[in-house]
């Protein structure tokens, strides 16, 4: 009975052990959404953020995964419009969907299917930013920096 009881024993402590090891493994750290390096895109727009926390940003150096230009899916195609033609853009979830309404500067929308994965990049007055599509409510696109609207 002694024996099966401290082989029981061995076995559950082994088990705690692994289980608390993966657990450890699978934890993610404050640190993993903390830019410490923002990709430099090839001009320099300036817009405002305003995320799901209706927390606003201003930034200079813009870009979307590095570029300045929105891209995303319509319909089966993919588009991508450049910031210059942007005037502001809208994002809503839509079941397990993520789709941004563009306002083009001269007045026309379109919608397109984003991935949620996607990020925004910048520069703020402070350091460095960095945000997912999924976080986003409104961006609002100012220009380039240090030109006139």
């Amino acid at each position: 009975m002694s024996v099966k009881k401290n082989i029981f024993s061995k076995a559950t402590g082994i088990l705690l052990a692994v289980i608390f090891t993966f657990s450890l493994l699978g934890m993610g750290s404050f640190d993993e959404g903390i830019p410490n390096k923002i990709p430099e895109p090839a001009d320099n727009f300036s817009a405002k953020i305003i995320d799901q926390h209706d927390v606003s940003s201003n930034i200079t150096h813009f870009s979307h995964d590095g570029l300045t230009f929105l891209s995303g899916k319509r319909g089966g195609g993919f588009i991508s419009i450049p910031f210059t033609n942007i005037q502001c853009i809208n994002f809503i979830k839509k079941g397990s969907n993520q789709f941004a309404t563009v306002i083009m500067k001269k007045g026309a929308e379109v919608e397109l299917k984003m991935d949620e994965d996607g990020t925004f990049y910048g520069r703020l007055s402070y350091g460095l930013f960095s945000i997912k599509i999924g976080e986003v409510k409104k961006i609002i696109i100012n220009g380039k920096a240090g030109q006139d609207k």
